[in-house]
This record gives structure tokens, C-alpha cells and sequence, in this order.
């Protein structure tokens, strides 16, 4: 029951993500600055998905290198990266941003992973973050279909979520918050971090 949860909970935010995006092969990335805001100090920092965060794994900035076009540090998928890394959001105060997410299905032998990086700026309004990307990277593996994999970049438009910040139930003597992304059509997705 615990892999199912997890597995609708991940669907949901790459439902969120790719409800943003479509394809694009071209792997231009725009000329001119994306805007961005300076970030309240509540926002900021490493924001991990309810998996990491249990797991206890570090969010890494580098789920894909867009410098050097390379995922997973050149390890077979995420989950054979050492050390293992945590999947979330990472915001600054200065309104950069990185969001990692990876779902992976094994069922028969014939695993199916998707993963999804992306890495810009963020404008803050009041209860609204507008995320504007300037990376938007996304991979599809399948062991039995390898014919409907992908590696390829995505659509760099703009995209707005509401937000809220509320607390936590505390974890290993640790006080939480929670980071809850709230989507045009109501779903929603949360990430935690110690306060």
C-alpha cells in the first residue's frame, strides 16, 4: 500500500510539472534574463518529496548536468547514484530555483522510470510562485519498451502555483514546515524541510 501511495503521490507532481509543458527538441535555451524576486527566508532552501524526506536523502542539485548534457552523474538511473539523492525544490533568496523529480514503476522485471529537471528563477506574489525556467530537461526509460524512450528538452514557459507554508508533525526531535504547491486545477503537492 506504501508503494502505491508513493507512486500516485509522485504521479501527481509530474502531473503538475508536465500539465506546464510540451515538447521541444530544439535544445535552445532563451537569450534575455528570466525575471525573478527576492525570496522570503521561509521559502528558501532544500524542499524534499515525502519519500526523500522519510529516506532522509540530500537534495542534489545535479539529478542532470545541463552543462555537461549528463543525468544522474553518469550513473545507470537515479536510484544507482551514490550517494542516492533526494528529489524536491531548491530555492534561493536571490530567486533561483531547482526542481528534481524522478517516478520509477517496476512491474514484471520491466522497469519504468521518468525523471524531470528544471533550473531558473522565481517571482514571489504574495501567495503565488511563478517559476520561470531556463533548463527544462525530461527523460523517459523503459527496460521492455526501449523504443519509447527519450531524453529531450521541454518547454521553457513560464508557469504559476499557489502556494502555502504550514507545520509539520515533527520527525526524529525535529520541528517541520511544509511547503504545499497548489495547481490551477486544485491538486496539490507537498515537500518538507526542517525548520
Amino acid at each position: 500500500m506504501k508503494i502505491f501511495k508513493k507512486a500516485i503521490w509522485l504521479l501527481a507532481v509530474t502531473g503538475i510539472l508536465s500539465g506546464h509543458a510540451c515538447s521541444s527538441d530544439n535544445g535552445e535555451e532563451p537569450t534575455k534574463e528570466n525575471p525573478k524576486s527576492e525570496v522570503p527566508t521561509e521559502l528558501t532552501g532544500n524542499w524534499m518529496d515525502s519519500w526523500s524526506w522519510f529516506m532522509q536523502y540530500n537534495f542534489d542539485p545535479l539529478l542532470y548536468d545541463p552543462d555537461a548534457k549528463v543525468w544522474f552523474r553518469g550513473s545507470y538511473d537515479a536510484w544507482s547514484m551514490d550517494p542516492r539523492p533526494g528529489f524536491g525544490l531548491q530555492i534561493d533568496q536571490s530567486g533561483n530555483f531547482i526542481w528534481t523529480v524522478a517516478v520509477s514503476t517496476n512491474t514484471g522485471g520491466c522497469q519504468v522510470y521518468t525523471a524531470e529537471y528544471l533550473k531558473g528563477t522565481v517571482e514571489i506574489t504574495a501567495n503565488k510562485i511563478t517559476f520561470h525556467p531556463k533548463v527544462r530537461r525530461k527523460k523517459y526509460h523503459s527496460v521492455c519498451n526501449p523504443g519509447n524512450n527519450f531524453d529531450r528538452d521541454e518547454d521553457k514557459d513560464s508557469f504559476s502555483l499557489t502556494f502555502k507554508i504550514t507545520d509539520g508533525e515533527s520527525y526524529n526531535g525535529h520541528e517541520v514546515k511544509v511547503l504545499t504547491l497548489i495547481n490551477p486545477d486544485g491538486s496539490e503537492v507537498a515537500y518538507s524541510q526542517t525548520k
